[in-house]
Formats: structure tokens, C-alpha cells, sequence
């Protein structure tokens, strides 16, 4: 049974994360570094995001 990606846990990003990947609950190192922090768009690059 496999787990149904989720949200990434940056507030304002619209990626979803599949489980157990490289940047635990968050799509990407930007994410992980910007954790809670507000942000008016997200930067990650991500088609999701653009």
C-alpha cells in the first residue's frame, strides 16, 4: 500500500510531495530552507509554482 502524495509543508507552494523523498515533507531545498517563513510566491521552480 502506497502512500498518496501530499502538500508541500512551505505555506505559499503548490508542489506535492511524494513520500519518503529527498527533501522529507518539503518539493525542494528552497522549501526546506524557507520553512514557515511567509513568502508572497513560491520559488522553488517548480512547474506547480511558476
Amino acid at each position: 500500500m502506497t502512500k498518496e502524495p501530499t502538500k508541500c509543508a512551505h505555506p505559499v507552494c503548490a508542489c506535492l510531495v511524494t513520500p519518503n523523498g529527498p527533501y522529507g515533507k518539503f518539493c525542494s531545498e528552497h522549501c526546506k530552507q524557507a520553512g514557515d517563513k511567509i513568502e508572497l510566491r513560491c520559488d522553488c521552480q517548480h512547474p506547480a509554482c511558476r
